[in-house]
């Protein structure tokens, strides 16, 4: 009787064991630069500001999404992405008054839905408000 349920039990592992399949390679994620591409949006309660990131390396920041294509635009600029560290440099609108307040670098975590941003060093204030916040994906 014990024989014969340790048979049925190694039948059913070996039927197990023959279901799988070998391992799958994950396809690799685009670099940063590539991801980056696009439009985000941040959601209530934290605003509802959007950015447009250019493949040509610009930057354009407004109220909301409906918004990123009027003038004026809140902010407009340029990035840079150097692996997970984004620099983002305003040259009108929102944190262009000095040029201590130009620039923000911040840690991002980019995919196909949205971006997370983590604050590495950014004297103007506004823009620093992204520090811990999604920003996600319109288009």
């Amino acid at each position: 009787m014990r024989s014969s349920s340790i048979a049925a039990w190694l039948v059913t592992a070996g039927q197990l064991a023959a279901c799988t399949s070998d391992p799958q390679a994950v396809p690799l994620k685009p670099p940063n630069t590539q991801l980056i591409v696009g439009e985000y949006e941040r959601h209530p309660p934290a605003g509802q500001t959007a950015v447009r990131f250019r493949g040509d390396g610009s930057v354009r920041l407004a109220k909301t999404r409906a918004l990123l294509d009027t003038e004026p635009p809140l902010a407009t600029g340029t990035w840079k992405v150097d692996g997970a560290r984004l620099t983002v440099t305003y040259e009108t609108g929102t944190c262009s008054d000095t040029a201590a307040s130009k620039t923000g670098v911040y840690t991002v975590v980019i995919s196909k839905i949205g971006i997370h941003f983590t604050k590495v060093e950014d004297s103007c204030e506004r823009r620093a408000t992204m520090d811990g916040q999604t920003w996600w994906r319109i288009k």
